[in-house]
């Protein structure tokens, strides 16, 4: 993956509950708590980054009528300090078109002054940057989606800015 087309291309609606047990959180669990409507979501599992190498989570999401939404959960994710955040961004690595999804939430803040668990509840309805920027949420072909959640040290809702080059500052990512 080419890192330097990720990095001038990442909507945000981001609104936590209260945290979940696992067995709660599978697509079907997040359905009957009423978080999707229909079947057509998606689960993946998000893999350790360079940042975060002992961090874990997943994130159900579904695309309908040009609408990314969902929710991420992470564990173990590295304190950051007072001037740091862990942003969610959804990428179409095939287009260079990116949509900021939100700062994930630790113990009912942004800042991650302890390291541990996070969420965030999230739904994009344009692209935020990239050559469809405005443009309704699509999915590209398999290997073309990549979710990445970066350690910030400036929340935008346009370009990120990680705290160090990427991939180093890149905590939990999955393409699909």
């Amino acid at each position: 993956m080419n890192i330097s087309r990720l990095m001038p291309v990442l909507v945000l609606a981001a609104a936590c509950g209260p945290q979940t047990p696992p067995s709660s959180r599978s697509p079907s669990a997040l359905r009957s708590q009423g978080h999707f409507s229909s079947v057509n979501e998606r689960e993946v599992e998000l893999q350790p980054a360079p940042f975060a190498p002992n961090a874990s989570g997943k994130v159900a999401f579904a695309v309908r009528d040009g609408v990314l939404s969902g929710q991420i959960e992470a564990e173990e994710l590295p304190a950051q300090g007072a001037h740091a955040f862990y942003v969610f961004w959804f990428v179409r690595t095939d287009t260079g078109d990116k949509a900021f999804l939100g700062p994930v939430v630790h113990e009912g803040s942004i800042l991650f002054l302890t390291g541990g668990e996070a969420e965030m509840r999230f739904k994009a309805s344009a692209f935020t940057d990239g050559p469809h920027k405005g443009s309704a949420i699509s999915l590209g072909s398999p290997g073309n989606n990549f979710f990445v959640l970066i350690a910030e040290n400036k929340i935008d809702t346009f370009m990120p800015f990680p705290v160090s080059p990427p991939p180093s500052s890149f905590a939990l990512s999955a393409t699909f």
